[in-house]
């Protein structure tokens, strides 16, 4: 199946510690860029569907996400 940029993406960012800087996250501006690539608003983006193993919460340890 075809999607945006061929990755999965991170609807989970904004509770995550690296979430302002994680390549994967979901921003308004991914969805934006998606949207025009496709032609309108119904572009394919794959999304995690669980929390990935990446991901801390701004209460928890850790530096970086992995990719």
């Amino acid at each position: 199946m075809i999607s945006y940029k061929d990755m999965t993406f991170c609807n989970y960012y904004p509770l995550c510690k690296n979430g302002n800087s994680c390549e994967r996250a979901l921003t308004p501006q991914i969805k934006k860029d998606a949207e025009k690539w496709w032609g309108n608003e119904d572009a394919p983006i794959c999304q995690f569907a669980e929390l990935p193993d990446c991901f801390i919460r701004f209460f928890e340890g850790g530096t970086s996400c992995q990719k």
